[in-house]
């Protein structure tokens, strides 16, 4: 069995955090509250750019609204990807640990819903660059700039390097807050790759259709 809780400081606990912030992901839902408006946030944040849109174009009391009905969008959208994306793999975690009779807590759904917003603080740079750095990146060739074309390596290598970290992050809470083997651990991961890919083209239709309809109100 793996003893990830004893072990030390590394430079890995930058991009999977350390083992003490997994320790201190509480069960309590109303932790839940932030953790869904964060990831719903970033979902409709980081879907286009929103300076771009008009969002924030016009009377003040409608651009309010708008951003009255964008938070609002923003925590249910959140809600979807957060729930759908981690309650299976939590209920799936709890049945390999019934069946191996190794530890995994009843209120793993709302440990591994709190550690997949953590795991969202990776995308932020490499996400806002891509959206919101103003670089058609389609054009982006030979032809182009040294500096853009450093960019678009920078953030193509961080775009797929990070999902990846982000596995890491969930299959280091596994191993934090259950007793399962490394086997069980990584079939989770493995089925959570593959989960991943489903929830995050149904998040961002949802998203897309949110983004409509506050563009109807402007």
């Amino acid at each position: 069995m793996e003893k990830i809780n004893n072990i030390p400081s590394s430079p890995w606990d930058f991009f999977f955090l350390p083992v003490w912030v997994h320790r201190k992901l509480s069960v309590r839902f109303m932790g839940l509250i932030p953790a869904i408006f964060f990831v719903g946030f970033f979902d409709m944040v980081f879907y286009d750019n929103i300076l771009e849109m008009g969002y924030f174009t016009g009377e003040p009391s409608k651009i309010i609204f708008r951003f009255i009905v964008f938070l609002l969008c923003s925590f249910i959208l959140g809600a979807v990807d957060v729930i759908c994306t981690m309650v299976p793999i939590a209920e799936f975690a709890i049945m390999i640990g019934k069946r191996s009779e190794k530890y995994v807590s009843k209120a793993m759904p709302v440990i591994l819903m709190k550690s997949y917003a953590l795991s969202h603080i990776l995308f932020i740079v490499p996400t806002a660059l891509y959206v919101y750095s103003g670089i058609d990146w389609t054009s982006v060739s030979p032809a182009s700039s040294y500096e853009v074309r450093v960019l678009f390596s920078v953030v193509v290598t961080l775009m797929l390097l990070v999902p990846y970290l982000q596995f890491g992050i969930l299959y280091r809470t596994l191993s934090v807050r259950t007793k399962l083997e490394k086997f069980s651990k990584a079939v989770l991961v493995l089925s959570a790759y593959f989960w991943m890919q489903i929830t995050r083209e149904v998040t961002y239709f949802i998203g897309g259709n949110m983004h409509s309809f506050i563009k109807s109100l402007i």
